[in-house]
């Protein structure tokens, strides 16, 4: 039986150089590559016409938001991109890796949740959380997060893989 990698959607708002989102997402996106059970599709917001963003969220077997924190919330970019797309998240996992401030990004995260359980989402327990100080070159300075990055990818493509069992054996109840 062979055996189909999960396609992943990895959805960040900008990757200029220079900014610290950009070396959060670049990092992970690295981690899935590494990851054997994944096809990596990386979506950057500040370049993917909107009207993209639903077809390849149909297509994906699970989703990753890499975003920061603003005010304790996530930015309003990243909402209007998720409801953009609406029914392509139906029986999805999403998981979530953050960034930004004291929090190093949690605040968005528990945020995200709450919208994705309004939209019929799977989220990820465990998410991955940044603050500045955490990274240095491009890299995480904690020895463990390349573990909990693993360990996390390992949930999500559990949940894929039902999920996308589960949609393909049974429409997903509107």
């Amino acid at each position: 039986m062979t055996v189909h990698p999960l396609r992943l959607v990895v959805l960040t708002r900008n990757l200029d150089s220079g900014r610290f989102g950009t070396a959060v997402t670049r990092w992970f996106a690295r981690a899935v590559e590494r990851a054997d059970e994944f096809k990596l599709d990386l979506i950057d917001l500040s370049v993917v016409p909107p009207v993209e963003l639903p077809r390849r969220i149909a297509d994906a077997d699970a989703v990753v938001i890499v975003t920061a924190e603003y005010n304790h919330a996530y930015p309003g970019d990243v909402k209007t991109a998720i409801d953009a797309v609406r029914r392509p998240w139906y029986a999805k996992p999403v998981g979530f890796v953050v960034y930004g401030g004291r929090s190093g990004g949690l605040r968005a995260a528990e945020q995200l949740r709450l919208v994705f359980g309004e939209l019929h989402a799977v989220t990820i327990r465990d998410s991955l959380g940044f603050r500045e100080e955490d990274f240095d070159d491009g890299e995480p300075t904690d020895p463990t997060t390349a573990h909990a990055a693993a360990a996390m990818l390992r949930q999500l493509a559990w949940w894929a893989r039902s999920l996308r069992d589960a949609r393909a054996n049974t429409p997903y109840p509107e």
